[in-house]
């Protein structure tokens, strides 16, 4: 994910905003793109799709795997002149399994803490009963 968040430093840079003013844009609390960035921490998949909605400019594809043009207008500039528009469907499709993938990986990550986060809670209790 750390990867994700430069990329995301560096919409913010290319438009013209710190990422404060970043995380304000896609309606994001105040730090929760910084803190990521300065701690090397994961964000909620949500903070992604609201980028990408807002700035839809920008690759979606790039942003997730950092492969390909950071600008879709760069990706539309290079396309084939026999291209078709179910291309570009096809492109919206492979961003929204992308984004599938994504999310699903968060969810296990949650789920794995929320039982980690049980076992800690049991374990404090058995620590609190002991002599």
């Amino acid at each position: 994910m750390d990867s994700v968040l430069k990329r995301i430093k560096e919409i913010a840079r290319e438009e013209g905003l710190s990422v404060t003013a970043l995380e304000a844009t896609i309606g994001a609390s105040k730090g929760v793109f910084s803190r990521a960035l300065a701690n090397g921490t994961d964000i909620q998949s949500k903070w992604l799709v609201n980028l990408a909605e807002n700035y839809p400019h920008y690759s979606a594809e790039w942003l997730l795997k950092g492969e390909g043009e950071m600008k879709k207008a760069d990706i539309l500039r290079d396309l084939p002149e026999n291209y078709t528009p179910q291309e570009t469907s096809d492109l919206t499709h492979e961003f929204i399994q992308t984004l599938k993938q994504v999310i699903s990986t968060q969810e296990t990550t949650i789920r794995s803490q929320e039982v980690t986060i049980e076992a800690l809670k049991q374990r404090i209790a058995m620590l609190d009963k002991a002599p």
